[in-house]
């Protein structure tokens, strides 16, 4: 038996008045109501004025029930139903929903503070009251604090668990749908609010992540169907951007650097992909967002971003109007922070800030001093001063110790990174001054910055050695026993070069000394060398330049034998590598399909479990089914649905089985009493008619005596009663016609009105009636005018046809005659030849007899097994072969003449009915009958030929004298 529909209104009523009971099974079971609301098959037609009251009814009980899975289907089911003619109705019932959850979050919030304020601050214990081992444990374990959390986790966690729920649950039924996006975006401004509030940072980074990059990706991939989302649209791309800037100030907000950091990507992309360009005060929050992510990271990789980040809002912040004075000291003093050296090139983070190559200290140092020097404060400009301008390692630390003091205190973040600068200032240029230092010498030139932020002792002073020598700032080695450090350098310096050639050309001096000759002969012996060296250079150098020929010569040919090589071993790896990447795409292709195929199916198959469980038609676990199926779950469901309709047909047998047993047993133990208990029912209908009978004639005597009295007195009442009548009558018959003549004044004016608006109306009807006539004339008068050209054309049309008609026909009268002249040619031939062939059977049928008459020496031909004839009745033999008359008929004649012929066994003639030889009065030939009185055969006759007979030139005559079948 089918369910019965209950209308959605009188649903709702029901379920309102299941709730004012304020009872938990009267609640769920208006919950149940409204539950069969949405499984109806008329949900869809039911029109929204009314689904609008029943799905906010639906939706506080699944607050107050706390069942999302419930909130989320009917969600769903509304939003299908109504997503094509009332968008504002999904926004109206998302926001209540969303309200629903907050309110009950704020109130579970409320009454935990309420609890947790009745708790005492110390807890009254009774001494006098004997020690117990759990009292013990409970006082040892247990306190305020827990008491707190407690009820904390009691009240609040639930409903902060469903308030993160209806966030996400809105969020799924608004996602993909251009239609619903102001509310999608405006759903995620509330969820990043409360995680903010609530500090629920792994909600968040779910909330990022599993949501929002996640719908920004499908409505990406899916942007061809119908109402996806268009981030080409200015205002769409300005809404995504808003909601992804506000995800990133939760996530810097939250300390949550990692995804703030993709959450920066996120808005580079959307940038990036829309084709406006986005506006200045929004470039310079995403960098000021960029500057405290770097800051945040830390260490001499990202200090360069840091500071390129400052440079690029300050930019944007100017063009947008909303720079403040201590930005320009910001961008110098992040540019003067980034550590000493070279820095790894990361293309992601240039990416990010939109930067053409990669940023280095110098040029950051160089952009701002250039742009920002004037407007930075005097205590900035002497630090940039001394340390890139004028640096003196021996005065430098006295004069930065009394500015970083001063410093405002929005510089104040920077001076750990300005203080590893200074050192590593330092340190070099002591190391082109030293070999080796003595540690104690160093610090004693940054002493000045004792009771500063930058005081450094021993520890931190070797520490900042090994870190410096380990970045590769500075090249030294520490004697922690000597306490110096010495630098180490590199022997391809010039100076160093020198020092050497001195000290080898001191040393050969010693060990070769040259001997002491005249000045002349030395000068002679200098010049002869001289020239001696001046050939063998000439000649060097011819060798040189002529090796240098042949090596360009090899060099240019192994160029080219290399370049050949490579092109070939490229267009060969080019082809390979083609190949192989359309293998991999048709593969990943294949798997795609194969994967988005089984996710389909799978998803399809979960959906409907989940719709049978939510149901209740499903009773097995989904999660313990490894391959879930639609055909399965639906055979699985049918398996179910048998085994509970068999159960409860065997419970229903049981209990009626059990109530026959009982109601046989009662009558038989009622039937003896029957009896009895009627004369006892008698008795007491005696007494109880007689009383009754008493008490109505006393209560009729009383009823009379009342009616007397109340005669009596209004009877004394007659003459005052007659008197006032009259009066009132009067009066009243006055005004009556007072009011008689007003009104027929009135009526009379009425009608004087009412025949002057007859007039005009007839007389308006007449002229339009008028009008629609000679409207009407003139469209017969147009219709007459078209009929007859349309006439005309038809006449026209139909003379054309007629003659192509008369052409046809007479092409088809003629080719009729030809095909008539034809046939009547073929007939004339046949007949002809059918004449000779008689003739030519006629002369071989005489020539038979004649052989057989002479070789048996009879008269006559003899049937087989036949006895002689009587000489008188001896006809003339008959020839075997006889013309039988067809006349032309259809195919179907022929063929049951043929099978007629067959089944006789006979040589009878298969002629159709028309032929003459068939008609009644024509009887059938005897076996003896000659061949000469057969009819001459028409044209189209055809010669048969018997089968019964084997004789040679001959054929047996029929074996039956039975006429042929009246049919044939």
């Amino acid at each position: 038996m089918p369910p019965i529909y209950v209308k959605p209104e009188n649903a709702l009523k029901r379920s309102e008045e299941l709730l004012a009971l304020g009872t938990p099974q009267s609640q769920q079971q208006a919950f149940e109501n409204l539950v069969e609301v949405f499984m109806s098959k008329k949900f869809k037609h039911t029109p929204v004025s009314i689904l609008e009251p029943i799905v906010f009814k639906f939706l506080d009980l699944c607050v107050e029930m706390n069942r999302k899975a419930h909130a989320r289907q009917a969600l769903l089911q509304f939003k299908n139903a109504v997503q094509t003619t009332s968008v504002a109705s999904i926004e109206k019932v998302l926001n209540h929903f969303i309200a629903q959850a907050e309110a009950r979050l704020a109130s579970a919030t409320e009454q935990a503070k309420a609890e947790v304020a009745a708790l005492p601050e110390n807890p009254v214990v009774d001494d006098e009251l004997p020690l117990q081992p759990t009292s013990l444990l409970l006082d040892t374990f247990v306190d305020n604090a827990g008491d707190r959390e407690r009820i904390e986790r009691r009240l609040i966690a639930p409903a902060q668990k469903f308030c993160w729920d209806a966030y996400d649950i809105s969020l799924d039924i608004a996602k993909s749908n251009d239609r619903l996006e102001v509310i999608y975006q405006s759903v995620a401004h509330r969820a990043f609010n409360f995680c903010k509030v609530h500090q629920r940072k792994s909600d968040f980074r779910r909330l990022c992540e599993q949501r929002l990059r996640k719908d920004l990706t499908n409505a990406a991939k899916y942007g061809h169907q119908q109402h996806a989302i268009n981030l080409s649209d200015p205002e769409t791309l300005g809404r995504f951007l808003d909601t992804r800037f506000l995800q990133l100030e939760t996530a810097v907000e939250l300390e949550l650097w990692q995804e703030a950091f993709r959450s920066v990507e996120d808005v580079h992309g959307l940038v990036a992909a829309g084709k406006k360009v986005a506006k200045p005060a929004m470039m310079a929050n995403y960098y000021e967002k960029l500057t405290q992510i770097f800051k945040a990271e830390g260490g001499k990789q990202t200090a360069v971003f840091h500071a390129a980040a400052w440079a690029r809002y300050f930019q944007y912040a100017e063009r947008a109007g909303i720079s403040n004075d201590k930005a320009p000291g910001s961008v110098l003093l992040s540019a003067l922070a980034v550590p000493l050296g070279e820095v790894e090139t990361k293309q992601r983070l240039i990416a990010l800030l939109n930067l053409p190559k990669m940023p280095t200290r110098e040029s950051l140092v160089k952009d701002a001093a250039g742009k920002h020097l004037k407007r930075v404060p005097a205590d900035v400009r002497q630090i940039y001063h001394i340390l890139e301008v004028d640096f003196q390692p021996t005065t430098a630390c006295k004069t930065l110790a009394p500015l970083i003091s001063s410093l405002a205190p929005e510089y104040q973040p920077y001076l750990p990174a300005l203080r590893e600068v200074v050192l590593s200032r330092l340190v070099q240029e002591l190391a082109q001054v030293y070999d080796t230092v003595t540690l104690s010498h160093i610090l004693n030139l940054v002493k000045p910055f004792e009771n500063t932020p930058w005081a450094t002792d021993m520890p931190s002073l070797e520490k900042f050695l090994m870190s410096a020598c380990r970045r590769g700032d500075i090249s030294a080695s520490v004697d922690h026993v000597a306490q110096t450090i010495t630098f180490v350098t590199s022997t391809a310096q010039p100076n160093r070069l020198s020092d050497l050639a001195i000290v080898l050309y001191n040393t050969i001096q010693y060990l070769n000394p040259t001997p002491v000759t005249s000045r002349a002969d030395a000068f002679a012996a200098a010049l002869a060398q001289a020239e001696e060296e001046r050939k063998q250079v000439a000649h060097r150098r011819q060798i040189v330049q002529k090796r240098r020929e042949l090596m360009e010569e090899a060099n240019l040919r192994k160029q080219r034998e290399e370049s050949t090589a490579l092109a070939e071993r490229l267009k060969a790896k080019a082809l390979e590598d083609e190949r192989r990447a359309k293998e991999a795409a048709k593969q990943a292709e294949v798997d795609r399909l194969r994967k988005q195929m089984e996710d389909a199916r799978r998803a399809e198959a979960e959906q409907l479990a989940k719709q049978l469980a939510d149901k209740g038609a499903l009773k097995v676990d989904i999660k313990s089914i490894e391959d879930l199926d639609s055909s399965k779950l639906v055979a699985l469901q049918v398996e179910q649905l048998a085994k509970e309709k068999r159960e409860h047909a065997e419970r229903l047998r049981i209990v009626g089985k059990r109530v026959d047993h009982l109601e046989r047993a009662m009558r038989k133990e009622e039937r003896p009493l029957l009896a009895e208990d009627y004369e006892k029912q008698k008795v007491q209908d005696k007494i109880e008619h007689e009383r009754l009978n008493r008490e109505s004639k006393e209560l009729a005597i009383q009823q009379q005596k009342a009616s007397v009295e109340l005669k009596n007195r209004l009877g004394r009442m007659l003459p005052d009663f007659i008197v006032a009548r009259d009066n009132v009558e009067s009066q009243r018959e006055e005004e009556f016609k007072l009011a008689r003549e007003k009104a027929r004044a009135k009526v009379e004016e009425e009608k004087k009105k009412l025949k002057e608006r007859l007039i005009e109306r007839k007389k308006a009807e007449k002229a339009k009636r008028e009008e629609e006539r000679r409207e009407a004339e003139e469209r017969e008068r147009q219709a007459a005018e078209e009929a007859e050209a349309r006439a005309a054309e038809e006449a026209a049309r139909a003379e054309e046809e007629a003659k192509a008609a008369a052409a046809i026909e007479a092409a088809k009268a003629e080719a009729a005659e030809r095909a008539a002249k034809a046939r009547a040619e073929r007939d004339a031939q046949r007949a002809k030849d059918e004449e000779l062939l008689k003739m030519r059977l006629a002369r071989e049928e005489e020539a038979e007899r004649r052989r057989a008459e002479r070789s048996s020496g009879a008269g006559a031909y003899r049937r087989p097994g036949a006895p002689a004839p009587a000489a008188a009745e001896t006809p003339a033999a008959a020839p075997a072969l006889a013309p039988t008359t067809v006349k032309a008929g259809g195919w179907r004649e022929r063929a049951a003449a043929k099978a007629a012929a067959d089944a006789n066994g006979t040589a009878s003639p298969t002629a159709t009915p028309s032929s003459p030889a068939r008609q009644p009065s024509a009887p059938a030939p005897a076996d003896g009958q000659a061949q000469g009185d057969a009819p001459a055969p028409e044209r189209g006759a055809k010669w048969t030929r018997g089968m019964g007979g084997r004789g040679r030139g001959g054929a047996t005559p029929p074996t039956s004298g039975r006429a042929p079948s009246s049919r044939w």
